[in-house]
């Protein structure tokens, strides 16, 4: 039977240390006794020798004592400069270790039976107004060393939480960096737009020798932004209606409304692919704003002519069936124009060749306009917002502009490029407008996993196997302003084609809210395979985290002492003294603990059981 180790008090007073220097003392006075005195000298070395002996001894003893109590007091703020040099270590590092998250220990019993002996006991440092967090924690153990997580693990996801202020997005700058270095695709979804973290990018970006990488997209520096068409990827048109009457507002008493949106947006989508045209923002709001009876006559004109070569002279034909010609403005008319191609088609077209695509155009146009204009009235501020001023030309953008510099690109093809992304969303000065920007940039990710995972990498023709094909780091930062059902097939889905995520937010609550379940909100976090955790005041999320960890036996003394005396013999007594060591189940890691935990420190549960205490640098350019 293996015997444990014996336990020790942690946090006694070092009384090694006052044992060393009292023989250190008694050193001293033997050698200045040498001189005066008429003794053998001798004795006097001799003494001296001794205690010198038992002074080194006890020394020994106390400097593991005293730097355990001096670990308490924690560690300052690191910085790293972030020049040619530390990026070539980053780099080698993450070829050799894997992937760099600051410095630290794993943590394991004994670092938790000494913070739980340190909660017990009276030397807990005290907090002053300067001090923010318990620096304590990371005392726990008596070294620290850099710690890595093997690349292969990173595609397993991974959940940052934090409040304000505690360090995600330092945390960011670090994961950023290193991806960046890695030459691999990058794409940053930053609500309120953290200038420290862009600028901190396009650093990156400059010293891994390849400026251009770095592309930007905000909406409130429209001259500095790309053109990127948000629609451009899908498979079926019912995803690209999905997408849109996703951007309103999610209820019960909603639902019809968003069924009826979801369905004239896909008969839109569909007349303008059956037109040649790639749908668009701009294009989807001017057909359901304006109308469809123009997308239906080129429709109808297309399928009807594919059919009946001389189709325009057969309507003019019936046209004139009424002995008279249509006036100028009925001409002009796009409504009666409508008409008269939809009862050709059904008169001619339909029982030969029916269209299923053109016809659901054709019941949006019969529908009665005033319950039309009910059910849509919802979906065109949402689709307004996305298509009025510099939006347009972001959104919707037109690549045979000439006159418009700007980048104009789509998400794959900047995938493919290994681009560095960085959306800035600009959510604080506008909210709605950002998370509809969020969910339909996840919803055009996931189409592109969905065609790497099913075709590879097919972009410009190279259909590459995946041995060769580069994995994608998306960084989502204010998760839960974003959240739409395409970010949780990213995460559950999203691994088999090379997507890495990195999923922060402020607390579990967040999600919860959201979603409008505790179940949903567990079902997103339960993806997310490592999870990060820096300061969090959220007692729910704090035992969300401490819960998942294996519960371990702390062990502590407990003294008595009593006396007692004979009423026969009063002047008799009895003494005794006992001491007792038991064992008490808790938590690996105390849960409010991860309330006190300072800036830039973190708790790290990774895949896998490894629970890791580290703290991270604050990146720095130079000078």
């Amino acid at each position: 039977m293996i015997r444990d180790k014996p336990y020790l008090q942690n946090w006694r007073p070092n009384y090694e240390g006052a044992s060393a220097l009292l023989w250190f003392i008694t050193l001293g006075i033997s050698l200045v006794m040498s001189f005066y005195s008429a003794l053998p000298l001798t004795g006097f070395i001799g003494t001296a020798t001794l205690c010198g002996v038992l002074c080194l001894y006890r020394l020994s003893q106390a400097l593991p004592i005293w730097q355990k109590h001096r670990n308490i007091k924690g560690q300052p703020l690191s910085f790293l400069t972030l020049d040619q040099k530390h990026c070539l270590t980053l780099k080698e590092d993450n070829q050799n270790q894997g992937l760099w998250l600051g410095w630290g220990f794993q943590w394991q019993r004994e670092h938790g039976q000494r913070a739980w002996d340190l909660l017990r006991s009276d030397n807990v440092p005290l907090k002053t107004d300067n001090t923010l967090g318990a620096h304590w924690i990371h005392g726990m153990s008596h070294y620290e060393q850099p710690l890595y997580q093997p690349l292969e693990q990173i595609e397993m996801h991974t959940l940052v939480i934090g409040v304000p202020g505690s360090g995600k997005t330092r945390l960011f700058d670090l994961l950023v960096t290193q991806a960046v270095l890695r030459n691999e695709p990058v794409i940053i979804i930053d609500p309120k737009g953290d200038h420290d973290l862009a600028r901190h990018t396009r650093r990156s970006c400059e010293l891994s020798g390849e400026p251009s990488r770095f592309i930007k997209f905000h909406p409130g520096f429209p001259g500095d932004s790309i053109r990127i068409n948000l629609l451009q990827h899908f498979n079926r048109s019912s995803e690209l209606a999905s997408r849109i009457s996703g951007l309103m507002p999610s209820s019960s008493d909603n639902a019809p409304f968003q069924a009826f949106a979801q369905k004239a947006v896909d008969a839109v989508v569909q007349g303008y692919l059956l037109c040649g045209q790639r749908p668009t923002l701009v294009l989807i709001r001017q057909g359901l704003e304006a109308g469809v009876a123009k997308l239906l006559i080129k429709a109808l004109t297309i399928i009807c002519t594919r059919h009946i070569p001389d189709a325009e002279k057969q309507m003019n034909r019936h046209e004139k069936k009424g002995g008279s010609k249509p006036s100028p403005k009925q001409t002009d008319n796009p409504d009666a124009t409508a008409r008269r191609w939809i009862m050709l088609y059904r008169n001619t077209v339909m029982p030969e060749s029916p269209c299923t695509d053109v016809e659901g155009l054709i019941s949006l146009f019969e529908h009665d306009r005033a319950h039309y204009g009910k059910m849509i009235a919802t979906l065109l501020p949402a689709l307004g917002m996305l298509t009025g001023g510099p939006l347009a030309a972001l959104l919707s953008p037109d690549p045979t502009d000439i006159n418009d510099s700007r980048l104009c690109s789509h998400t794959a093809a900047l995938i493919e490029q290994q681009k560095v992304l960085y959306f800035g969303l600009d959510a604080l000065s506008d909210p709605m407008v950002g998370k509809a920007i969020g969910q339909l940039l996840l919803a055009d990710l996931a189409a592109v996993a969905g065609d790497r995972y099913n075709y590879g990498n097919t972009q410009n023709g190279n259909n590459q196997s995946d041995d060769n094909i580069k994995p994608i780091n998306l960084f989502i930062d204010e998760a839960a302003e974003v959240l739409c059902p395409q970010l949780l097939s990213l995460l559950n889905k999203g691994r088999g084609a090379q997507f890495r995520l990195y999923v922060a937010t402020q607390t579990l609550a967040d999600f919860e809210a959201q979603l409008g379940s505790r179940a949903a909100a567990h079902q997103l976090i339960d993806n997310c395979n490592h999870l990060i955790c820096l300061r969090t005041q959220n007692p729910d999320t704090q035992k969300f985290i401490t819960d998942k960890l294996p519960p371990v036996r702390y062990r502590y003394f407990i003294r008595n002492q009593g006396m007692s005396t004979d009423i026969h013999k009063p002047m008799d007594f009895t003494g005794n003294l006992s001491e007792q060591q038991l064992e008490e189940s808790g938590d690996l890691f105390l849960p409010q603990l991860l309330g006190e935990l300072p800036n830039l420190e973190y708790v790290a549960r990774l895949g896998g059981g490894r629970l890791l205490k580290g703290r991270i640098p604050i990146l720095k350019e130079p000078g």
